[in-house]
């Protein structure tokens, strides 16, 4: 990884911070993004203070359109290619919020955003070819006993939860639609040199539930200190693992634990090429931008 130009969203905590850091030591050029708000600042005062690479912060809001859109201008003007993207910001909360653009948060800041950028860096990650884009998402859309026992489905009807709410429906319709969004991109940029896949890096120990109630947070705290819990860099190792591994990776959905990465499959859902092509569409429509990639 050493002299690659590497993006890292959600850089400040959790995975994000993790993987920022192992490629820092690794002598990358790490490019964070985060919140501009005090935890991002010492976030980026701790990994570029450390020995390795050449770090960069941009601060940015995901949640926001316009932040996106600065954000990456600011990168277009600053760096002259990318060659690994990883998409790891994320949040889990309790109530609908909505954000500037009148979109639930939490699909907003966990997908929308991501779309938008991954889509308007195709150029710099053209520039970087062979470069990859690995994103965070999860287990948690399929039907699990930790998780509810409700597959994550992507409503059309109510993309926004503005006629029901629920922290489930929520977060694991914005999981899918980043595994179908991952998908679709494969397809569309499967001649260009960019692999796309996405993973679950397994149980690790972050704050990402840090705003749900107190018997969520007492559940995670018991399920931390199982064997099989992670650090947040164990978690991000396996990132770095698909970023430097020599097979193709393109279109792949991968789930990590400590005993390793393994391909595996997401929900049936999550294949169904209609429904995707039109989550394209919608997000398209939602982020005010067309991408006008031939399909393969």
């Amino acid at each position: 990884m050493k002299d690659k130009i590497c993006v890292v969203t959600g850089a400040s905590s959790g995975l994000g911070k993790a993987t920022a850091e192992l490629l820092n030591q690794s002598g990358a050029r790490v490019i964070m993004v985060s919140r501009g708000n005090d935890r991002g600042q010492l976030a980026f005062n701790q990994i570029s203070s450390a020995a390795g690479g050449r770090v960069s912060w941009i601060p940015a809001d995901l949640s926001s359109l316009k932040s996106v859109r600065n954000l990456s201008e600011e990168i277009d003007r600053r760096f002259e290619r990318i060659d690994f993207l990883f998409s790891c910001a994320g949040v889990i909360l309790m109530k609908r919020l909505v954000t500037e653009d009148g979109y639930e948060t939490m699909f907003a800041t966990n997908y929308l955003g991501h779309f938008l950028l991954t889509n308007l860096l195709y150029k710099k990650l053209l520039a970087g070819v062979p470069s990859r884009v690995i994103t965070i998402s999860g287990r948690g859309h399929k039907a699990r006993l930790t998780e509810g026992f409700r597959e994550g489905t992507i409503d059309f009807s109510d993309l926004q939860c503005e006629r029901h709410f629920s922290v489930p429906k929520a977060a694991k319709q914005a999981v899918l639609a980043k595994i179908m969004f991952t998908y679709e991109l494969a397809r569309k940029w499967k001649n260009s040199g960019i692999e796309v896949c996405t993973v679950c890096p397994g149980l690790t120990k972050t704050s990402l539930v840090s705003q749900l109630p107190w018997y969520v947070r007492a559940f995670m705290a018991v399920r931390f200190r199982m064997p099989g819990a992670q650090s947040p860099h164990e978690g991000a190792s396996h990132l770095i693992d698909l970023a430097s591994r020599q097979e193709n990776i393109n279109g792949k959905y991968f789930e990590g634990s400590r005993n390793g990465l393994k391909e595996a499959r997401s929900s049936v859902q999550s294949y169904d090429i209609k429904t995707r092509e039109r989550l394209w569409k919608t997000s398209e429509y939602l982020a005010e931008q067309e991408f006008d990639y031939e399909p393969i």
